[in-house]
């Protein structure tokens, strides 16, 4: 990522992509879900998860 100048912007950069990131524990039910899927022959290209606590939204594969 570059700034309104032009130069590289490491700092804007590992912001964003930490942001991106999804929590540790929402991955684990991801990576838990594609296995189990994986072992029945099927493939998961995108998953929505909603915790029911805070109504927060979490995506993975779009």
């Amino acid at each position: 990522m570059k700034n309104g100048e032009g130069y590289p912007d490491p700092t804007a950069s590992k912001a964003i992509h930490e942001a991106d990131k999804l929590p540790r524990h929402i991955m684990d039910v991801v990576h838990t879900l594609k296995l189990v899927a994986g072992m029945v022959g099927l493939r998961i290209k995108s998953v929505e998860l909603e915790d029911r606590k805070s109504g927060k939204r979490y995506w993975y594969g779009r």
